[in-house]
């Protein structure tokens, strides 16, 4: 009797694809969810491994660090700018960047335009894994600097997101304790999160909106800011590209806007409003000034989210926010 080999019919074979396919179909959803959970937990180990360090330099310096300083008393002292990330760096096991950043020069050199003076360019374009949130879609926006997907607190944006004197914890010249945190360290915003730009080109885009406002900011120079303004500002592109420089649109934040606002972001030469972003599901990741880190929603009530951008505005925030 002929012997008879059994195989899969055409029928059978599709049935085995499709049932493939809906297996596929229903894994990919559950991985990417444990993906972004573990990319939201790491982004949240960073931020605590970031107020660590700003409570080591407060109780070093019996204060925190500015956002940046203008230093009168060095040639080009108004182009200082160093970070408070910089100068946090030794408490992020990064000693031997921060030994070799020369604090007493200025960031930038305006005898050459605003260009980084040659001493520093080796080390402030190194990235810094602790500066870098594993769910942003990038990791780098300029060649020459390393980027930061953490940003310090600068307040409610009152007074046209003035950058001197402001409500937050970090702005030029600050010098704040904790014990000058009067609403509460677990009630106060320290660092939260933001999106890296395209970086390409860092100039102005070449026309005004649409353009998407998550990787933009739009700049007015001397103009007042105002909703309408900002709205129509012509983008940059370099959002979040600098570390080591101390100035709004590279490593402060304000609680003007709830996170993951639909409104644009804007800066000026006196003050900026800028929005906590994030690649996160529905919010972003704030550190506070008592070293937690939570997770905020999008839809947090704007009057609470403004309380916890102020150091000392009197308010309760509920305990749920």
């Amino acid at each position: 009797m002929p012997h008879t080999r059994r195989a899969f019919t055409l029928i059978e074979l599709l049935v085995v694809i499709a049932i493939i396919a809906v297996l596929i179909g229903l894994l990919l959803p559950a991985v990417q969810k444990v993906r972004e959970a573990a990319a939201r937990m790491k982004c949240q180990n960073n931020l605590k491994q970031l107020g660590l360090a700003l409570h080591g330099y407060h109780d070093a310096n019996q204060r925190l660090p500015a956002s940046f300083l203008n230093r009168p008393d060095l040639p080009s002292g108004s182009f200082y700018r160093w970070s408070a990330l910089a100068l946090v760096s030794p408490y992020l096991e990064q000693t031997a960047i921060f030994n070799n950043l020369d604090l007493n020069s200025s960031l930038y050199n305006t005898t050459a335009g605003v260009v980084v003076r040659p001493q520093h360019v080796p080390w402030v374009r190194i990235s810094i894994p602790t500066f870098l949130c594993p769910s942003d879609v990038r990791q780098s926006v300029l060649p020459d600097w390393g980027p930061s997907n953490y940003v310090l607190n600068a307040g409610t944006g009152a007074n046209g997101g003035a950058y001197s004197n402001t409500d937050g914890v970090f702005f030029i010249g600050s010098a704040v304790r904790l014990t000058d945190i009067t609403d509460g360290s677990s009630n106060t915003a320290m660092t939260a999160e933001q999106l890296l730009g395209l970086g390409t080109p860092a100039t102005p885009a070449t026309t005004p909106q649409p353009y998407d406002i998550r990787e933009y900011y739009g700049w007015l120079g001397a103009a007042p800011l105002s909703d309408a303004a900002c709205g129509s500002a012509l983008g940059y592109s370099d959002r979040g590209s600098r570390w080591a420089d101390g100035s709004g649109p590279f490593t402060q934040y304000t609680h003007y806007a709830p996170p993951n606002s639909r409104s644009a972001d804007c800066s000026g030469f006196f003050g900026g409003w800028k929005a906590a972003r994030s690649r996160h599901s529905g919010g972003v990741n704030v550190g506070l000034a008592d070293g937690s880190v939570r997770f905020v929603r999008d839809a947090v009530d704007p009057t609470t989210w403004r309380s916890a951008g102020t150091r000392s505005g009197g308010e309760v925030l509920p305990g749920d926010w």
